[in-house]
Formats: C-alpha cells, sequence, structure tokens
C-alpha cells in the first residue's frame, strides 16, 4: 500500500544520516539535452548512484511529444524536503515551467518515488502504481 508523504512526514521530520533515494525522471522538450544536464547535476548531489535505461513513452494525459523517463538511485545525507528543494531547482535551471497544466510537455519532471533507510520505506509514491514510465525503469535499479 502507498503511503502519503504527509503522513510520514510527521512521523519522520528529520535524518542527518546516509539515505537512499529513487528518482523519476521525464522530459518532452529537448528531452535528450534535459536529461544529460539532469544526470549531470544528480551526479553533485547525490553518490553510489545507479540509472535505468532510458524508456521513451508516449504523453499520459495530453497530446504532445513522447517522453523520455528513467529512475536514478542514489544516496544523500539530504532529508526528503532539502534534496525535494534542489531538484525543483534542476527542473527550473532547465527552464520549467510551473504555471502550466498538470499534464503537458516538460523539460524536466523530477520526483523522488522512493526513499528507504537501511530496509524501512520512509517515502513510497503512488506514482509507482499508476505509471509504468516509473515502474518500469524503478525495477531496474532496485
Amino acid at each position: 500500500k502507498t503511503r502519503s508523504y504527509k503522513r510520514l512526514k510527521r512521523c519522520r521530520p528529520n535524518y542527518s544520516q546516509m539515505m537512499q533515494y529513487f528518482l523519476s525522471l521525464g522530459s518532452n522538450i529537448n528531452a535528450e539535452a534535459n536529461i544529460i544536464f539532469a544526470i549531470e547535476q544528480l551526479n553533485k548531489i547525490l553518490t553510489n548512484t545507479k540509472f535505468s535505461s532510458i524508456h521513451k513513452t508516449k504523453a499520459e494525459g495530453f497530446e504532445g511529444d513522447d517522453f523520455l523517463n528513467l529512475v536514478v538511485a542514489g544516496e544523500s545525507d539530504l532529508n526528503f524536503e532539502d534534496l525535494n528543494e534542489k531538484l525543483k531547482d534542476i527542473e527550473n535551471e532547465s527552464g520549467r515551467k510551473r504555471d502550466v497544466p498538470k499534464f503537458s510537455a516538460r523539460t524536466l519532471d523530477i520526483d523522488i518515488v522512493l526513499q528507504i533507510n537501511e530496509d524501512e520505506i520512509l517515502y513510497e509514491s503512488d506514482e509507482i502504481e499508476k505509471y509504468s514510465f516509473v515502474s518500469e525503469p524503478l525495477k531496474e535499479v532496485l
């Protein structure tokens, strides 16, 4: 069963030890360049990184160019909120527009889909069950 982040946030506010994170990346605007940019930036903030293969998928929820999707696994001593803020900064640097509908073309989308401390799952996104463009690449790096 998936867990809501807000619920977990109250139970597990901050950790200073190394966490394992699994990030879903997607782009359908200048996709190859934006995925390369994201990987370069993620290598600066994550250690022990592993990358799934790149999956080409149809746009979900709107008509548009195909997406390139992958999952990146890595470790960080950043807590969930601080890592998420850095991910939003990377999206913004790629030219991500925030004033558009949820389902629309984008330069870069990076979402935390799993946060694990040792063998305990602290956060699990419902996107894993909803979208094969998240679950399929995730299987490659688990």
